[in-house]
């Protein structure tokens, strides 16, 4: 009866597994088959056609130039942006501390919308790296936020004691570099795979395109006589720069595996900074500025009519908005919202079980896991339409999934497991050993122990994925652009409304989606107050 419940107990793992195999694994090799497949038959044109692509070169390198340009922003903002709050006297800092997430929960077209409002014709490298930095930099803030409140403050005060606060400092940054390297490169992939963003940024004359826009623009222009070699040349470009992303990202999270929570330390002595103090708060300001109040402002003059330059300000202007958002947009907002929750769902219930076996050392795991977050979502998006819609290699796909709501949910939870397991495991690596081997005798049962031992005190992490893959899922352009059903979502309508011709009631859906991807998070607090506190 053991080795049955046994069974049972790995049962979680396995779906999980086989969820990862059939939308991401088997997609990606149907995408790379098709590099070699043409109408003709088995050809290396595409592959030849590489070389002479000079476009899709020019296009990988912009990629590689912006995702270092808004890494670096990233850093700069998220790591800064810990680091006073948690570990210098930052006025504020309790309350600014927990808004290092904030941005978020904005997407990124938004917060084109809102600097494009402002700023006529804005466009160009450096303000389209200056904001997917902004947007990105929340990855980097809340790990490295992590890092330093896993370091002991005791040996931090023995260093600041034995070889002052400078070396004290350098060595507090080798101790949380696992932390903020992952945050960087969770940054650098963001931003190498959204296409959004350079789109709507664009300028006359502009001389720069993404690999990401390259792909997507390549893809919608295949039914007029592209052919198969142009189609697959930013594909076959793509993969090697995939193959690097993954290894980097596996590295990455290896090391960070390797670099466990400590368990209960010291937290780490608040030093002062000085004459700096009020000075040092700029950082946040710009960092929150840029990232949410701007992105609100513009929308609020959306809502109140400023964005038609034609009508004055003023509630009338804002009731008739509001009455046009809940006749033709609240289904696109619902769908949101319902897409959300049910991917949300979907992300935890697999990667809990992955987390589980990634703490206990799998690096192949690991690297499996890391995949779908090294993948641009315009790419996961072909290779899902490639494989799924009614791909003539794969008879048995044929059916009616491929157009409904199951299939994006589907495609959406691949593309966010990786970040739930992420947040999950580090929690896993917590749970104490002994325990463990201490709950064997007292549940003989493996599902009583798996419930008992790892899934209830899992709770709260699983509600931090939970939100964190609501707001992902929210905020998501590109898969909704590929995906069928996803189509009919509020962050695609908003896209082609302001992209193509802005509508009047744009603003006030674009508020409705913050506010569920705000409310979210403070549902527990709302509800139970401060005795749900961790699970903030």
């Amino acid at each position: 009866m053991a080795s049955r419940n046994d069974r049972l107990a790995r049962l979680p793992l396995w779906m999980a597994l086989g969820f990862l195999s059939l939308f991401v694994i088997v997609p990606l090799l149907v995408l790379v088959y098709e590099t070699f497949a043409s109408p003709e038959g088995f050809t290396l044109a595409a592959w030849r056609a590489l070389a002479e692509d000079e476009n899709a070169k020019a296009q990988l390198l912009a990629s590689l130039q912006l995702g270092l340009g808004a890494t670096a922003v990233s850093a700069v903002l998220g790591a800064g942006h810990a680091w006073l709050t948690v570990a210098r006297d930052l006025p504020g800092r309790s309350w600014l501390g927990p808004l290092g997430i904030a941005p978020l929960v904005v997407p990124p077209i938004f917060m084109a919308m809102g600097i494009s409002d402002l700023v006529m014709d804005v466009g160009g490298f450096w303000p389209c790296a200056v904001l997917l930095g902004v947007a990105h930099a929340p990855f980097v803030a809340v790990l490295t936020t992590r890092g330093l409140r896993t370091v002991d403050g005791r040996s931090y005060e023995s260093a600041l004691l034995l070889r002052g606060r400078g070396p004290a400092d350098r060595w507090l940054l080798r101790m949380i570099a696992p932390e903020l390297l992952a945050g960087c490169l969770l940054a650098f992939l963001f931003t190498v795979a959204d296409h959004g963003v350079p789109e709507f940024l664009t300028v006359k004359g502009k001389t720069w395109h993404t690999y990401a826009e390259g792909i997507f623009s390549r893809w919608t222009r295949r039914a007029v006589g592209t052919t198969h070699a142009e189609l697959q040349s930013p594909i076959v470009a793509a993969l090697p720069f995939l193959a690097a992303l993954g290894c980097m990202l596996w590295a990455a999270l290896r090391l960070r595996a390797n670099n466990p929570d400590r368990g209960v330390v010291k937290p780490l002595p608040v030093q002062t900074l000085g004459k700096l103090r009020w000075p040092a708060l700029l950082l946040p300001i710009v960092y929150l500025g840029a990232g949410v109040f701007v992105p609100l402002f513009v929308l609020t003059r959306w809502v109140l009519g400023s964005a038609q330059r034609r009508d004055p300000m003023g509630i009338d202007y804002a009731r008739e908005s509001f009455a046009k958002a809940i006749d033709q947009g609240l289904p696109d907002l619902m769908h949101s919202l319902y897409l959300g929750l049910a991917v949300a769902a979907v992300v935890v219930l697999l990667a809990i079980p992955l987390a589980r076996q990634s703490a206990r050392r799998w690096p192949v795991l690991d690297l499996l896991v890391a995949l779908p977050a090294a993948m641009p979502a315009i790419l996961l998006g072909i290779a899902l339409i490639r494989t799924f819609n009614h791909n003539p290699g794969l008879g048995w796909t044929n059916y009616d999934f491929y157009a409904g709501w199951g299939f994006a949910v589907c495609g959406y939870a691949a593309r966010f497991l990786p970040f739930a397991a992420l947040t999950l495991a580090s929690h896993v690596r917590r749970q104490s050993i002994a325990a463990e081997e201490a709950g064997r005798f007292v549940h003989r049962s493996a599902s009583s122990r798996a419930l008992r031992l790892h899934i209830l005190p899992l709770m709260p992490a699983a509600w931090s994925a939970f939100v964190l893959s609501f707001v992902l899922a929210l905020r998501e352009l590109d898969l909704a652009v590929m995906l069928p059903a996803a189509n009919a979502t509020a962050v695609r309508r908003l896209a082609n409304a302001v992209h193509f011709q802005h509508e009047d009631w744009s603003g006030v859906i674009a508020l409705m989606l913050l506010s569920f991807a705000v409310l979210l998070p403070l549902l527990p607090a709302l509800l139970f107050g401060r005795k749900l506190s961790s699970l903030s």
